[in-house]
């Protein structure tokens, strides 16, 4: 498993108190000392996403997630890209989330191909798949080209959702976060890894990225007073879509990508030509110059660009699933007519 990292210098280029990407990188001892890459590596089966009988609403053993720091002004808002001035850094980003009647996949060709490529992107995961997934989840929680994200616990729309189920969703996903954490710290120890190598696996994610794209002022500021920034994006693979191809998600991200874009895929199996486009679009990448980086390290390297709504490619677009979704957590009981997926785009 080739293993290739960047630089660490952008690291460093804000304070702790000032940016979640002065974070320490973690190193590879600790996912080494527990699975071989034999135990890493995925199979197309695990890929298959079903239904659940009736909602499953239980929270996750603790419902006490780590505290953070009040977030910084400059990272409040709905963060679409990173102004760079030039410099190409790219973000790569999958959501691996399911709905409280739902049991997703893991698609494992995603996976392998980002660790294949040693390649850095940031995961948005959510509450709900950790525990449905707790090795999987583990593995990419020890993985040191993973930055871990909050995807919310069963992908609630925070265009809809009450103040207190927001604070579930967001605080839920915290805690199970917290809870591998703990089970991947004390499963290290017995192997004798050492107390530095286990400090470098993160407390808690300081990063969140909304359900469905969407949210109103009062999620943004709840975030924000919890001490996570918003990350949407502003280009997207186009693989929720069923008739997207490998083909499709090269040609989507390839016209459009520029300097200090934050890209959206999936890697739940509910993303479509992703696991086989990811080997090209990488080799592509690196062939045009771009350097692929964490979310918190693109933050780290120039200016955030945010707004204050999350849309996918102009304001207001995603607020169409409040009417599908209604609060998110479900499926909709009928087929409605869902209205457009997102299209794929570049937006400022």
């Amino acid at each position: 498993m080739r293993r290739v990292f960047i630089p660490v210098l952008v690291l460093f280029c804000c304070v702790v108190a000032a940016c979640p990407a002065a974070q320490a990188g973690k190193t590879e001892t600790v996912q080494s000392a527990l699975w071989t890459p034999a135990e890493l590596a995925g199979s197309p089966a695990e890929r298959k996403s079903g239904r659940l009988g009736a909602p499953d609403t239980t929270s996750p053993v603790s419902v006490t997630p780590p505290s953070l720091p009040p977030l910084p002004a400059k990272l409040t808002g709905s963060i679409r890209r990173v102004d760079t001035h030039g410099a190409k850094l790219v973000a790569l980003t999958f959501d691996l989330c399911e709905l409280a009647d739902q049991a997703s996949g893991y698609d494992a060709a995603v996976i392998d191909a980002l660790r294949a490529a040693g390649a850095r992107a940031t995961l948005f995961v959510g509450g709900k798949w950790m525990r449905s997934h707790p090795l999987r989840a583990m593995q990419l929680i020890a993985d040191p080209l993973f930055e871990i994200g909050n995807h919310a616990w069963t992908h609630g729309n925070f265009g809809r959702l009450h103040p207190d189920a927001m604070i579930r969703e967001i605080a839920w996903t915290q805690a199970q976060y917290a809870e591998l954490r703990s089970e991947l710290v004390h499963l290290a120890q017995e192997r004798g890894v050492s107390d530095k190598d286990l400090a470098t696996i993160p407390q808690a994610p300081v990063l969140f990225r909304f359900p469905y794209g969407r949210c109103r002022p009062e999620a943004l500021d709840m975030l924000a007073k919890m001490g996570l920034a918003a990350v949407q994006w502003n280009l997207t693979t186009g693989d929720p879509d069923s008739a997207s191809t490998p083909e499709r998600v090269l040609k989507n991200v390839l016209e459009r990508v520029r300097p200090g874009d934050i890209i959206i895929g999936h890697a739940n199996g509910n993303g479509h030509g992703t696991g086989q486009a990811l080997p090209g679009l990488l080799a592509e990448l690196t062939n045009r110059g771009y350097t692929l980086v964490t979310v918190s390290e693109l933050l780290a390297a120039g200016r955030p660009v945010v707004t204050s709504d999350c849309y996918d490619s102009h304001p207001g677009d995603t607020a169409q699933y409040d009417a599908v979704f209604g609060d998110g957590t479900t499926h909709p009981r009928k087929k409605s007519g869902s209205g457009p997926l997102p299209k794929p785009t570049q937006a400022p």
